[in-house]
């Protein structure tokens, strides 16, 4: 990743998703992922409240986030700006460090 990359939580607990009796046709799926964001650089946060990390973005800072929580936080809170992002937009504004001009 181009830039400080959080991530989502994940569909299933990573650590103990077979001791949970998850499928592993859930499971491994969901693993594979999380671990590919983490090849890219991504940091270890696997939460939807990214604007609770140190890296929490300031007044003014754009960020490509998609969990409606953390919109919402980043907007009226933070001061940031950013909208409700599609799936797959944030880790393609995380490749290429830029994310779109949003809010006032």
């Amino acid at each position: 990743v181009a830039v400080p990359t959080t991530l989502n939580s994940n569909s299933v607990d990573r650590r103990r998703w077979r001791a949970m009796g998850v499928p592993a046709s859930l499971g491994e799926p969901s693993e594979a992922l999380g671990q590919a964001y983490l090849d890219l650089g991504a940091s270890l946060s696997f939460t939807c409240s990214p604007y609770l990390l140190p890296s929490a973005p300031g007044l003014g800072e754009h960020v490509a986030w998609g969990e409606s929580n953390a919109v919402v936080f980043a907007n009226s809170v933070l001061g940031a700006r950013t909208l409700k992002y599609a799936d797959y937009l944030d880790i393609c504004a995380a490749l290429v460090g830029r994310a779109p001009a949003a809010g006032a």
